[in-house]
């Protein structure tokens, strides 16, 4: 377990790490600019790179649209997908959108009302199930 603070731009607190990062099979999107102490910003990135996850940073501007509320899922035929928002996709740059399409088919809906209303994106409106296949 790694603990560490993070605030937005404006330096509110960051209420969840669904806000800041997306952690996949083999990668993790994650805003390391909204981790306040440098010491925990390292332990962070170390952590994730020590789990073999590609980091694919994101600015506190694209986290504000949601681009660290991402979910990676798998179809039954195995397809990984990366389901986002439009929003979130939109912020992405094309060198970070080559990045993520690298390990998943990129999936987007347009979320605005949830966003503008709830304050949660694709990866808050979704469940993981981690049981065993029957």
């Amino acid at each position: 377990m790694v603990v560490f603070s993070a605030a937005d731009a404006n330096g509110q607190a960051v209420y969840h790490t669904n806000v800041l990062m997306c952690i996949a099979d083999s990668c993790a999107v994650v805003c390391l600019a909204a981790i306040t102490d440098p010491d925990e910003r390292l332990m962070v990135r170390q952590e994730l790179e020590n789990l073999n996850k590609r980091v694919i940073e994101i600015s506190l501007e694209q986290m504000a649209s949601f681009a660290g509320n991402m979910l990676m899922v798998k179809t039954k035929k195995g397809q990984k997908l990366l389901v986002m928002s439009t929003r979130a996709l939109a912020s992405l740059t094309p060198k970070q959108v080559d990045q993520l399409d690298d390990y998943a088919t990129l999936v987007h809906f347009d979320l605005a009302t949830i966003e503008r209303n709830g304050g949660g994106s694709a990866r808050c409106m979704m469940a993981e199930v981690h049981l065993p296949r029957k």
